[in-house]
């Protein structure tokens, strides 16, 4: 495949990475992106069973990450240092009372703040020395909960209307299989067959 046409088609995906750094150069986070999905491409092996996006998310986001950590000149304010250090204090609290690991809508909707701040303010924290060595103990940590979260929501772009709709009534407007069925005008059996099916799909694109 040429790499025009590789790019094409997979540049969806970069933009909906870059519009979550919307205070840097969008043309140079595109074009590390284009790297990202050039160095996907070398290694991707179709044998394996993963979509070529899905393979290739953590190269074009890691291409990203590594042009906004160089061209970075700003300070994160105490604000933000302060949040994600209350994020991680929430997250033990939460996992310890639920005796599980606590998932990233339930520590936001404990601190009261909405997915897309929180994870944005995360980030910007990641990004920037300005950090003690307990946080950056906590990176990798915080950056799998942020690569998990922007992965699933791309993967729940990717399906057809129909099936984002049950999705969205299920996990997000946290309605039950008869209420979903009432939403969407059918039987509560049809929407518990198309669940599974749909969550079986996105386990095996997703490698979960």
């Amino acid at each position: 495949m040429e790499y025009d046409s590789l790019i094409k088609e997979n540049e969806w995906l970069i933009y909906s990475l870059i519009k979550k750094y919307p205070n840097y150069n969008k043309e140079d986070l595109y074009q590390a992106g284009i790297i990202g999905i050039i160095k996907a491409y070398k290694k991707y092996n179709s044998n394996i069973g993963i979509k070529f996006s899905t393979y290739a998310y953590k190269y074009i986001l890691g291409e990203i990450i590594k042009c906004i950590s160089e061209q970075r000149n700003i300070q994160v304010s105490e604000d933000y240092i302060s949040i994600s250090k209350r994020y991680l204090q929430v997250k033990k609290l939460l996992t310890d009372k639920y005796n599980r690991e606590a998932t990233f809508k339930e520590i936001c909707e404990f601190m009261q703040m909405d997915e897309s701040v929180l994870i944005s303010i995360l980030e910007s924290v990641l990004f920037t020395k300005s950090i003690d060595d307990s946080m950056y103990n906590y990176g990798n940590d915080i950056r799998n909960e942020i690569d998990t979260k922007i992965l699933l929501e791309s993967e729940i772009n990717s399906l057809d209307e129909f099936d984002r709709s049950i999705i969205l009534c299920r996990y997000y407007a946290d309605k039950t299989q008869s209420e979903t069925a009432e939403v969407m005008g059918i039987s509560q059996v049809k929407v518990s067959r198309q669940e599974k099916l749909i969550l079986s799909k996105m386990k095996k694109d997703l490698c979960i």
